[in-house]
């Protein structure tokens, strides 16, 4: 199954104390999948600091990019948001962001057999309740497990909604 584990002391885990666990089974669950641990995604907000809860960039393993202007609130605003009741927040300038050196190094997945269908696992290591929309450009995947428990496969999904703590298992058929 896919697992996660992270500290849960202080601010350790939003500063990116937690990795992937996974565990397979010893027969093969699916036949015609090519099943590689390393295609996996943890996906997680990246804050400025601990006490500024506004999201500045999404962290895909550990990777993640800054733009030009920032969203800043009040503490009464990122409270309110937080708690689902709405909010105003207010652009800023990134001192992050560096428009000479605009890149970020995510992870590339080599899909070495075109055609294929391959087993991606998603894991939701955010910290706070911010879920994420998971699409991949071009392509279609199917479910077929959600927090470590095989489910009855779900199909041509074009995307998911990852909430903390949640872990999918999908499958994509690559293009030939």
């Amino acid at each position: 199954g896919t697992y996660w584990y992270h500290s849960h002391v202080g601010a350790q885990r939003t500063n990116g104390a937690y990795g992937a666990l996974i565990i397979k089974n010893k027969k093969k669950v699916i036949d015609d999948v090519i099943d590689d641990a390393a295609n996996t995604l943890v996906l997680q907000e990246w804050y400025e600091s601990s006490t500024n809860q506004v999201p500045v960039s999404i962290l895909i393993n550990g990777a993640g990019r800054v733009g030009p202007t920032q969203n800043k609130g009040e503490d009464e605003a990122i409270s309110n948001h937080l708690k689902g009741n709405g909010s105003s927040f207010h652009q800023t300038k990134n001192k992050h962001f560096n428009p000479e050196n605009f890149t970020t190094n995510y992870t590339v997945f080599h899909v070495k057999q075109p055609g294929k269908s391959y087993r991606f696992r998603v894991i939701g290591a955010i910290s706070q309740n911010f879920p994420l929309r998971v699409s991949i450009d071009d392509h279609k995947f199917t479910a077929i497990a959600m927090d470590s428990l095989n489910i009855e496969p779900v199909p041509d999904l074009t995307y998911l909604w990852l909430a903390a703590g949640e872990r999918y298992d999908i499958v994509v058929k690559t293009k030939a």
